[in-house]
């Protein structure tokens, strides 16, 4: 004869919060706290952040990366495209690359930098670049690397 289940105690404190956390979300919009009975029809409505536009042809980009001397302009046409790099730090820098985080879910696709090679303090260079079989569309995130060292993410500007 099967044994009958006994509630784990692991499992009540966690069910008990998440019912007492539904029931705290039906707020009133009006900030206290408090609950109160509706009179009418809510004016408050929860506006969409907008999708960023540029006025770009379709399929391409402009991204940056600023700071501190460091100014990294790549320019992407579908999924080529060029890496500036003016270094007015005091460092000279590792040869640089570039990877792209996907738009949907996030997993990490290496990006190309061709015949990538140091930056010296005070110069610049600039790089082809190539982003296989990723569109501009695809890229959630365009992250800057000189050598080891991830410098972070660019900002998309056109």
């Amino acid at each position: 004869m099967p044994r009958p289940m006994k509630p784990n105690g692991r499992l009540v404190a966690p069910l008990c919060l998440a019912i007492a956390l539904a029931a705290c979300t039906g707020g009133d919009g009006g900030g206290d706290g408090g609950s109160s009975a509706a009179t009418g029809p809510s004016t408050s409505s929860e506006v969409p952040t907008p999708a960023q536009t540029f006025t770009g042809a379709p399929g391409t980009a402009t991204y940056e990366y600023a700071n501190e001397g460091l100014l990294v302009r790549v320019d992407l046409e579908g999924s080529d495209g060029t890496l500036e790099v003016e270094n007015d730090s005091e460092h000279d820098l590792d040869p640089p690359g570039l990877y792209v985080e996907d738009a949907v879910d996030g997993h990490e696709i290496d990006g190309a930098v061709v015949d990538s090679a140091p930056v010296a303090a005070g110069e610049s260079a600039t790089f082809n670049v190539r982003l296989d079989d990723i569109s501009v569309d695809d890229i959630g995130l365009l992250v800057l690397l000189f050598g080891a060292d991830n410098y972070g993410a660019f900002v998309r500007t056109a």
